[in-house]
């Protein structure tokens, strides 16, 4: 089909994450290892709906290996040989592009960009980024009430300068900045509007933050590049971390998927919704496969095969 649905808009495109290319959480696997399972992954991926794949570039940051070009580009031959295409989530645990601390910045910064750099063979519809790490993103939340607002203030400051940085970057036109528990959404609208990049609208993250994902989408207008999407629950009282209330599987939390998917379509969103759930992953993706098929009548997104 040509990638359009019964009333002649755009389809989304569906990105589930390679899970071959970790041994453990924050072990990447052997390189070979991974090269050798991944064609048989893909398809397995393929037949749960997806058109694209999602690669974790945390990898090019705990592994040298694994922040080369040269690598990537097997990764890439193997994705075309299946008919499939990449999304890729830079690294956000060990960096933190909203650093204070100059030296951490600038680490920060030159790690994303290797791994920008690394994974362009992929050729990804949207490489996304946190707007800090869990170290920043705690020490916001924790802040007194009246100091929040001038250290979000250099917080942000730091992170469009990041971002100018790396959009200019091999790779950058793909960059995308994640929405986050802890950073206001007047804040983040900010921050892509001065960075002048594109919003990946992380659904589970708005809803943990006590935020409408409806709303998000709305503020961010035509900047929105992709979506990551799980269920979650809001919090009680004060927004802050997700840990556990985030990452759910789709149907265990508030998000209404349908609203979501109708949201979608009534922009002409034909970008990657990429899966993001800790557990029933098959289940969540057989699910988000039924909502498409509903709303959209079973066509093939366009460039998929």
């Amino acid at each position: 089909m040509d990638g359009q649905n019964r009333h002649g808009g755009p389809v989304p495109h569906v990105s589930l994450p390679c899970r071959s290319l970790w041994a453990a959480p924050h072990r990447p696997a052997e390189p070979r290892e991974f090269l050798a399972r991944l064609s048989g992954e893909v398809r397995r991926l393929g037949d749960l709906g997806a058109q694209l794949v999602e690669f974790h570039a945390e990898a090019c940051v705990l592994d040298d290996r694994y922040a080369r070009p040269d690598l990537w580009r097997q990764v890439a031959e193997i994705l075309d040989r299946e008919g499939l295409g990449a999304t890729v989530h830079l690294p956000y645990a060990w960096t933190d592009l909203a650093a204070l601390d100059r030296q951490v910045w600038e680490g920060s910064v030159r790690s994303v960009e290797t791994a920008l750099a690394a994974t362009a063979p992929l050729a990804p519809r949207v490489a996304a980024v946190h707007p800090a790490n869990h170290a920043t993103q705690a020490v916001v939340q924790f802040a007194p009430p009246p100091a929040r607002a001038a250290l979000l203030e250099a917080l942000a400051g730091r992170l469009v300068a990041a971002l100018r940085r790396l959009a200019g970057g091999p790779g950058g036109g793909a960059l995308a900045l994640e929405n986050l528990e802890g950073v206001p959404l007047a804040v983040f609208v900010r921050v892509l509007e001065e960075a002048d990049v594109g919003a990946c609208v992380d659904v589970g993250h708005a809803i943990s933050n006590g935020d409408d994902p409806l709303q998000v989408l709305a503020a961010v207008g035509r900047r929105l590049a992709g979506l990551h999407l799980h269920d979650a629950v809001p919090p009680d009282g004060a927004a802050g971390a997700g840990v556990g209330r985030a990452h759910l599987p789709l149907g265990r939390g508030r998000l209404d998927l349908e609203a979501l998917v109708e949201a979608l379509a009534e922009r002409g969103f034909a970008g990657p919704v990429v899966l993001e759930v800790e557990e029933d992953e098959d289940g969540s993706a057989e699910r988000l496969a039924r909502v498409l098929g509903r709303r959209f009548g079973g066509a093939t997104p366009a460039g998929a095969s």
